[in-house]
Protein backbone atom coordinates (compact mmCIF):
# COMPACT_ATOMS: atom_id res chain seq x y z
CA UNK A 1 0.00 0.00 0.00
CA UNK A 2 1.57 3.27 -1.17
CA UNK A 3 -0.53 5.81 0.72
CA UNK A 4 1.74 8.82 0.25
CA UNK A 5 3.94 7.73 -2.63
CA UNK A 6 4.06 5.36 -5.56
CA UNK A 7 5.60 2.00 -6.36
CA UNK A 8 7.58 0.79 -9.34
CA UNK A 9 9.67 -2.24 -10.18
CA UNK A 10 13.00 -2.96 -11.86
CA UNK A 11 12.77 -5.93 -14.23
CA UNK A 12 15.16 -8.18 -16.10
CA UNK A 13 13.68 -10.23 -18.91
CA UNK A 14 15.15 -12.36 -21.65
CA UNK A 15 13.06 -13.39 -24.66
CA UNK A 16 9.89 -12.67 -22.72
CA UNK A 17 11.00 -14.68 -19.69
CA UNK A 18 11.25 -12.94 -16.31
CA UNK A 19 14.66 -13.51 -14.71
CA UNK A 20 14.55 -11.16 -11.73
CA UNK A 21 12.81 -8.14 -10.26
CA UNK A 22 13.18 -5.49 -7.58
CA UNK A 23 10.03 -3.64 -6.44
CA UNK A 24 10.48 -0.33 -4.65
CA UNK A 25 8.45 2.43 -3.03
CA UNK A 26 9.14 6.02 -4.11
CA UNK A 27 8.11 8.97 -1.96
CA UNK A 28 8.98 12.58 -1.24
CA UNK A 29 10.07 13.62 2.25
CA UNK A 30 10.60 17.33 2.92
CA UNK A 31 11.02 17.82 -0.83
CA UNK A 32 13.61 15.04 -1.14
CA UNK A 33 12.94 12.09 -3.42
CA UNK A 34 13.56 8.86 -1.50
CA UNK A 35 13.10 5.12 -1.84
CA UNK A 36 12.04 3.62 1.46
CA UNK A 37 9.90 0.85 2.93
CA UNK A 38 6.12 1.30 2.82
CA UNK A 39 4.17 1.12 6.06
CA UNK A 40 3.49 -2.39 7.38
CA UNK A 41 5.87 -3.86 4.80
CA UNK A 42 8.71 -5.69 6.55
CA UNK A 43 10.41 -6.98 3.38
CA UNK A 44 10.85 -6.05 -0.27
CA UNK A 45 14.10 -6.41 -2.17
CA UNK A 46 15.57 -8.53 -4.93
CA UNK A 47 13.82 -11.63 -6.23
CA UNK A 48 15.64 -13.99 -8.61
CA UNK A 49 13.95 -16.75 -10.61
CA UNK A 50 16.59 -19.48 -10.63
CA UNK A 51 16.68 -22.08 -13.42
CA UNK A 52 16.54 -25.67 -12.20
CA UNK A 53 19.74 -27.65 -11.79
CA UNK A 54 22.18 -24.78 -11.23
CA UNK A 55 25.40 -25.58 -9.40
CA UNK A 56 26.12 -23.40 -6.33
CA UNK A 57 28.83 -21.53 -8.29
CA UNK A 58 26.57 -20.79 -11.26
CA UNK A 59 23.73 -19.81 -8.94
CA UNK A 60 25.96 -17.30 -7.15
CA UNK A 61 27.27 -15.89 -10.44
CA UNK A 62 23.73 -15.47 -11.77
CA UNK A 63 22.56 -13.91 -8.53
CA UNK A 64 25.34 -11.34 -8.49
CA UNK A 65 24.95 -10.48 -12.17
CA UNK A 66 21.19 -10.00 -12.04
CA UNK A 67 21.28 -8.13 -8.72
CA UNK A 68 23.84 -5.68 -10.11
CA UNK A 69 21.70 -5.09 -13.21
CA UNK A 70 18.62 -4.47 -11.05
CA UNK A 71 20.48 -1.97 -8.87
CA UNK A 72 21.53 -0.06 -12.00
CA UNK A 73 17.85 0.44 -12.88
CA UNK A 74 16.97 2.15 -9.59
CA UNK A 75 16.17 5.87 -10.02
CA UNK A 76 18.45 8.54 -8.59
CA UNK A 77 17.27 9.61 -5.15
CA UNK A 78 18.55 11.47 -2.10
CA UNK A 79 18.22 8.28 -0.10
CA UNK A 80 17.50 4.64 -0.91
CA UNK A 81 16.47 2.07 1.68
CA UNK A 82 15.68 -1.56 0.85
CA UNK A 83 14.99 -4.25 3.44
CA UNK A 84 15.35 -7.66 1.86
CA UNK A 85 13.43 -10.86 2.43
CA UNK A 86 15.33 -13.38 4.62
CA UNK A 87 15.68 -15.70 1.61
CA UNK A 88 17.94 -13.10 -0.03
CA UNK A 89 21.37 -13.33 1.58
CA UNK A 90 23.91 -12.16 -1.02
CA UNK A 91 23.96 -8.38 -0.60
CA UNK A 92 27.50 -8.05 -2.00
CA UNK A 93 26.35 -6.31 -5.24
CA UNK A 94 24.76 -3.62 -3.07
CA UNK A 95 28.10 -3.13 -1.33
CA UNK A 96 29.80 -2.78 -4.70
CA UNK A 97 27.21 -0.14 -5.62
CA UNK A 98 28.02 1.96 -2.55
CA UNK A 99 25.27 0.79 -0.21
CA UNK A 100 25.73 0.29 3.50
CA UNK A 101 24.19 -2.63 5.35
CA UNK A 102 22.78 -3.53 8.75
CA UNK A 103 22.03 -7.14 9.67
CA UNK A 104 18.61 -7.56 11.26
CA UNK A 105 16.90 -10.65 12.64
CA UNK A 106 13.49 -12.18 12.37
CA UNK A 107 12.33 -15.39 14.04
CA UNK A 108 11.05 -18.35 12.04
CA UNK A 109 9.45 -21.63 13.06
CA UNK A 110 8.66 -24.79 11.10
CA UNK A 111 5.06 -25.48 12.14
CA UNK A 112 4.10 -28.65 10.22
CA UNK A 113 4.31 -30.93 13.26
CA UNK A 114 2.37 -29.14 15.99
CA UNK A 115 3.05 -31.82 18.62
CA UNK A 116 6.78 -31.34 18.10
CA UNK A 117 6.38 -27.57 18.02
CA UNK A 118 4.53 -27.50 21.35
CA UNK A 119 7.05 -29.85 22.98
CA UNK A 120 9.77 -27.29 22.24
CA UNK A 121 7.91 -24.37 23.84
CA UNK A 122 9.51 -22.78 26.88
CA UNK A 123 8.00 -24.16 30.11
CA UNK A 124 6.50 -20.86 31.27
CA UNK A 125 4.93 -20.43 27.82
CA UNK A 126 3.20 -23.81 28.14
CA UNK A 127 1.86 -22.76 31.56
CA UNK A 128 0.61 -19.45 30.16
CA UNK A 129 -1.21 -21.21 27.31
CA UNK A 130 -2.79 -23.76 29.65
CA UNK A 131 -4.00 -20.97 31.91
CA UNK A 132 -5.34 -18.94 28.97
CA UNK A 133 -7.22 -21.89 27.51
CA UNK A 134 -9.19 -22.20 30.76
CA UNK A 135 -10.04 -18.52 31.10
CA UNK A 136 -10.05 -17.01 27.60
CA UNK A 137 -11.54 -17.58 24.16
CA UNK A 138 -9.59 -17.18 20.90
CA UNK A 139 -11.53 -16.91 17.62
CA UNK A 140 -11.25 -15.46 14.15
CA UNK A 141 -12.67 -11.94 13.84
CA UNK A 142 -13.36 -9.51 11.02
CA UNK A 143 -13.82 -6.56 13.38
CA UNK A 144 -10.94 -4.41 12.16
CA UNK A 145 -12.06 -1.36 14.14
CA UNK A 146 -11.78 -3.21 17.47
CA UNK A 147 -8.47 -4.69 16.33
CA UNK A 148 -7.13 -1.24 15.48
CA UNK A 149 -8.34 0.09 18.84
CA UNK A 150 -6.33 -2.68 20.50
CA UNK A 151 -3.26 -1.65 18.49
CA UNK A 152 -3.76 1.97 19.59
CA UNK A 153 -3.92 0.83 23.21
CA UNK A 154 -0.81 -1.33 22.77
CA UNK A 155 1.25 1.58 21.45
CA UNK A 156 -0.20 3.95 24.04
CA UNK A 157 0.78 1.56 26.83
CA UNK A 158 4.38 1.92 25.63
CA UNK A 159 4.12 5.74 25.26
CA UNK A 160 4.46 5.42 21.49
CA UNK A 161 2.47 6.88 18.62
CA UNK A 162 0.73 4.41 16.31
CA UNK A 163 2.65 4.69 13.00
CA UNK A 164 -0.37 4.31 10.71
CA UNK A 165 -3.94 5.56 10.61
CA UNK A 166 -7.11 3.52 10.65
CA UNK A 167 -7.89 4.67 7.11
CA UNK A 168 -4.56 3.31 5.88
CA UNK A 169 -5.08 0.04 7.75
CA UNK A 170 -8.62 -0.27 6.42
CA UNK A 171 -7.43 0.06 2.81
CA UNK A 172 -4.64 -2.47 3.34
CA UNK A 173 -7.03 -4.90 4.99
CA UNK A 174 -9.49 -4.53 2.12
CA UNK A 175 -6.86 -5.45 -0.48
CA UNK A 176 -5.63 -8.43 1.51
CA UNK A 177 -9.20 -9.61 2.09
CA UNK A 178 -9.93 -9.49 -1.63
CA UNK A 179 -7.05 -11.92 -2.14
CA UNK A 180 -8.08 -14.05 0.86
CA UNK A 181 -4.59 -13.64 2.30
CA UNK A 182 -5.24 -12.31 5.78
CA UNK A 183 -6.80 -13.50 9.01
CA UNK A 184 -7.22 -11.92 12.45
CA UNK A 185 -7.27 -14.00 15.62
CA UNK A 186 -8.59 -12.24 18.70
CA UNK A 187 -8.65 -13.41 22.30
CA UNK A 188 -11.43 -12.30 24.66
CA UNK A 189 -11.78 -12.44 28.43
CA UNK A 190 -14.90 -13.67 30.30
CA UNK A 191 -16.60 -10.26 29.87
CA UNK A 192 -16.16 -10.33 26.10
CA UNK A 193 -13.37 -7.74 26.03
CA UNK A 194 -10.66 -8.16 23.40
CA UNK A 195 -7.39 -8.50 25.35
CA UNK A 196 -5.02 -9.73 22.62
CA UNK A 197 -5.02 -10.18 18.86
CA UNK A 198 -2.77 -11.02 15.93
CA UNK A 199 -3.01 -10.11 12.24
CA UNK A 200 -1.52 -12.69 9.87
CA UNK A 201 -0.88 -12.83 6.12
CA UNK A 202 0.53 -15.72 4.11
CA UNK A 203 1.85 -16.98 0.80
CA UNK A 204 2.17 -20.56 -0.39
CA UNK A 205 5.08 -21.35 1.93
CA UNK A 206 5.07 -18.95 4.88
CA UNK A 207 2.63 -17.24 7.21
CA UNK A 208 3.69 -13.83 8.55
CA UNK A 209 2.74 -12.30 11.88
CA UNK A 210 2.26 -8.82 10.49
CA UNK A 211 0.82 -7.02 13.48
CA UNK A 212 -0.56 -7.64 16.93
CA UNK A 213 -0.91 -6.44 20.48
CA UNK A 214 -2.33 -7.05 23.93
CA UNK A 215 -3.55 -5.14 26.94
CA UNK A 216 -0.71 -6.18 29.22
CA UNK A 217 -2.02 -9.75 29.08
CA UNK A 218 0.95 -11.91 28.04
CA UNK A 219 -0.97 -15.18 28.57
CA UNK A 220 -3.58 -14.01 26.06
CA UNK A 221 -0.91 -13.16 23.49
CA UNK A 222 0.72 -16.57 23.95
CA UNK A 223 -2.63 -18.30 23.45
CA UNK A 224 -3.38 -16.20 20.36
CA UNK A 225 -0.04 -17.12 18.78
CA UNK A 226 -0.47 -20.82 19.54
CA UNK A 227 -3.96 -20.71 18.04
CA UNK A 228 -2.47 -19.20 14.85
CA UNK A 229 0.29 -21.82 14.71
CA UNK A 230 -2.28 -24.62 14.84
CA UNK A 231 -4.41 -22.92 12.18
CA UNK A 232 -1.54 -22.44 9.73
CA UNK A 233 0.10 -25.83 10.27
CA UNK A 234 -2.15 -27.30 7.56
CA UNK A 235 -1.59 -24.41 5.15
CA UNK A 236 2.11 -23.49 5.16
CA UNK A 237 5.51 -24.76 6.23
CA UNK A 238 6.80 -21.83 8.25
CA UNK A 239 5.60 -19.05 10.54
CA UNK A 240 7.66 -15.85 10.33
CA UNK A 241 7.29 -13.81 13.51
CA UNK A 242 8.78 -10.78 11.67
CA UNK A 243 11.34 -9.57 14.17
CA UNK A 244 12.11 -8.34 16.53
CA UNK A 245 15.38 -6.60 17.33
CA UNK A 246 13.82 -5.57 20.65
CA UNK A 247 15.14 -7.79 23.42
CA UNK A 248 11.84 -8.43 25.19
CA UNK A 249 10.00 -9.32 21.97
CA UNK A 250 12.87 -11.49 20.74
CA UNK A 251 12.72 -13.38 24.05
CA UNK A 252 8.98 -13.91 23.64
CA UNK A 253 9.32 -15.25 20.09
CA UNK A 254 12.22 -17.54 20.96
CA UNK A 255 10.03 -19.10 23.66
CA UNK A 256 8.04 -20.76 20.86
CA UNK A 257 11.21 -22.46 19.62
CA UNK A 258 11.57 -20.03 16.73
CA UNK A 259 15.09 -19.56 15.38
CA UNK A 260 16.74 -16.18 14.66
CA UNK A 261 17.20 -15.70 10.92
CA UNK A 262 19.28 -12.80 9.53
CA UNK A 263 18.07 -10.47 6.83
CA UNK A 264 19.64 -7.38 5.28
CA UNK A 265 18.79 -3.70 5.55
CA UNK A 266 20.67 -1.91 2.74
CA UNK A 267 20.73 1.86 2.41
CA UNK A 268 22.52 4.60 0.51
CA UNK A 269 22.42 8.39 0.82
CA UNK A 270 23.31 10.87 -1.90
CA UNK A 271 24.19 13.40 0.78
CA UNK A 272 25.64 12.80 4.21
CA UNK A 273 23.84 9.80 5.64
CA UNK A 274 23.16 11.40 9.01
CA UNK A 275 21.45 14.39 7.39
CA UNK A 276 19.25 12.19 5.23
CA UNK A 277 18.28 9.98 8.16
CA UNK A 278 17.21 13.09 10.05
CA UNK A 279 14.98 14.01 7.11
CA UNK A 280 13.42 10.55 7.11
CA UNK A 281 12.90 10.57 10.85
CA UNK A 282 11.01 13.85 10.61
Amino acid sequence: MCADGSWDVCLIEKKGELLGYLPFYLAKVKGFKVIRMPKLTPYLGVQIIYPAGLSPKKKMDLEQKLTSLLIEQLPQTSYTQIIHHPDFQNWLPFHWAGFRQTTMYTYRLNIKNTDLVFSNFRKNLKRNIAKAQEQLKCVETKDIQSFYDLILATFSRQDMDTPFTFEFFKKLDHQLSLQNRRIIFSTYDHSGKMVAAGYYVWDNHTAYYLLGGHLGHREAMSWTMWHAIQHFSNKVQVLDFEGSMLKSIAHFFSGFGAQPIPYHHTYKGKNKLVDVLKILKS
